[in-house]
């Protein structure tokens, strides 16, 4: 039976309630998803599985069907031979301090590691005009917009992505252009103002056709252990990590634990950083993009130090990648690309 003929029984296990809803297996939850960015959902049911699945949180199988409905109905794009590419998805921005996500990708792209960001920024599913007391989105830099500060604007097409991987080592594309069909549900929080689980399997899905190392990070806890659990049980490549004001970055004050997950095993590259701050790190006082522009091109030119926590992340990433062959020589490429000024 098709989930469109059994839509009560699916909205009435998991729309119960925490204590007695039932999660879906995998095989539903991706015909479901599957239907859904397909529109043959009505929307009166698409709203009442956005609400229930926020109030009842997704088991890691139905992320996971989630998930693969996704990677099934997307136009993959088509890596650059060598390393294997970087994925960052990108749809929070930063309110509260300046967005570095841009500093780390250009790291990653000066050792020759082609880095995909995908986000909202450039497209319909842009919110950052909205005011809504879930996760307020009003107000942040987004990664897009300092990109395209920095010369990288977003790309117009899958043939665009290619293009720039290819020739910068980095490309920025809205959700829009690479998964229209997950763009129009994510475009739905304009709507019905919540967040739900689209927000976060755009986390978790490889837009390459082949392997990629996916970076993916979350807040709560508990999304964090159900995200580690979808990348162990999908066989992905991919750092997982506490976000920064949402994004997929290391906290430049404080590292978060960043564990890597390769071949269904899971690895601690780091553990999370509990020491006394003992100093403030060199970070722009100012969240705008214009000011983390500047911080970012000083920075890559040596005039600042590169943050350790991202610098962290970075070799990590290095090494996934296959651009270096342990921590060690990671390290020792990015201290090289970032050499002080001689005066």
């Amino acid at each position: 039976m098709t989930p469109t003929q059994d839509l009560r029984h699916i909205l009435g296990a998991v729309a119960r309630g925490q204590a007695h809803a039932i999660d879906l297996s995998r095989e539903t939850a991706r015909a479901l998803f599957a239907e859904w960015l397909d529109g043959q959902l009505p929307a009166l049911v698409q709203g009442a599985l956005w609400t229930a699945f926020r109030f009842k949180g997704e088991s890691a199988d139905e992320l996971l069907g989630f998930t693969l409905a996704t990677e099934d109905r997307l136009t993959p794009v088509a890596a650059p031979s060598g390393l294997r590419p970087v994925v960052f998805p990108s749809y929070n921005g930063a309110r509260r301090h300046a967005n570095l996500l841009p500093l780390l990708a250009l790291l990653l792209a000066r050792q020759g590691v082609p880095v995909l960001i995908h986000g909202a920024y450039g497209g319909r599913s842009t919110d950052a005009d909205l005011k809504l007391p879930d996760h307020d989105p009003s107000d942040r830099t987004t990664t897009g917009e300092i990109l395209a500060d920095l010369g990288f604007p977003p790309a117009a097409s899958h043939h665009a992505v290619r293009d720039l991987l290819e020739r910068r080592h980095l490309a920025y594309v809205s959700l829009d252009v690479l998964h229209p069909k997950l763009a129009a549900i994510l475009s739905l929080r304009r709507e019905l103002g919540v967040r739900s689980s689209v927000h976060t399997v755009i986390k978790l899905f490889n837009p390459f056709a082949g392997p990629a190392v996916l970076c993916a990070a979350v807040t709560h806890p508990a999304y964090l252990a159900r995200m580690r659990a979808v990348f162990v049980a999908a066989g992905a490549t991919a750092l997982v990590l506490r976000a920064t004001e949402g994004e997929p970055v290391a906290h430049p004050r404080r590292r978060p634990a960043l564990i890597g997950i390769e071949g269904g095993c899971e690895r601690e590259w780091f553990p999370e950083d509990r020491a006394p701050l003992t100093e403030v790190p060199d970070l722009p006082q100012d969240h705008s993009a214009l000011k983390t522009c500047l911080f970012i091109e000083e920075v890559l030119a040596g005039q600042r130090g590169v943050p350790a926590a991202i610098r962290d992340q970075a070799a990590c990433l290095l090494v996934m990648s296959g651009a270096a062959p342990d921590l060690a020589a990671a390290c020792a490429c990015l201290d090289q690309a970032c050499r002080p000024v001689c005066g």
